[in-house]
């Protein structure tokens, strides 16, 4: 994955835990742990880390065309951020469908990865 492709995903991440105006602990525990799995160069790091105290910029939402795994993949890891402290709240909805629309993903599949996301973020809690 390219330093290019590694600073969209997280720019977008960011922009879905940020979707409601905060950053909840729960997020920003998950893209503590993402960042460090991604080996980001501390350029990298430099850019992203202003982001878990404030929002990142508007993101470009026509970067979004082209690969469907990645595509789905930044959908996936969106959904379990919104969706960390088992709740949605109407403007992390709003973005995660905006984030279908401008992906491309057909509301079928993005249903069935909500349900997927879901299970897997209660079954999660169960064992905590």
């Amino acid at each position: 994955m390219t330093s290019d492709e590694r600073l969209k995903i997280v720019h977008f991440l960011f922009a879905a835990a940020w979707a409601d105006g905060q950053l909840a602990k729960e997020e920003g525990d998950i893209l503590a742990t993402l960042l460090s799995s991604l080996s980001f160069t501390s350029e990298e790091l430099a850019q992203v880390e202003p982001w878990f105290r404030s929002a990142p910029p508007a993101v470009d939402w026509t970067t979004l065309h082209g690969d469907t795994e990645l595509r789905e993949a930044i959908l996936r890891q969106a959904l379990v951020l919104a969706g960390a402290d088992l709740t949605y709240s109407i403007q992390e909805v709003e973005f995660l469908e905006r984030l279908r629309v401008n992906a491309g993903i057909e509301n079928a599949r993005f249903q069935e990865i909500w349900r997927e996301v879901e299970t897997l973020l209660v079954q999660g809690r169960g064992n905590e």
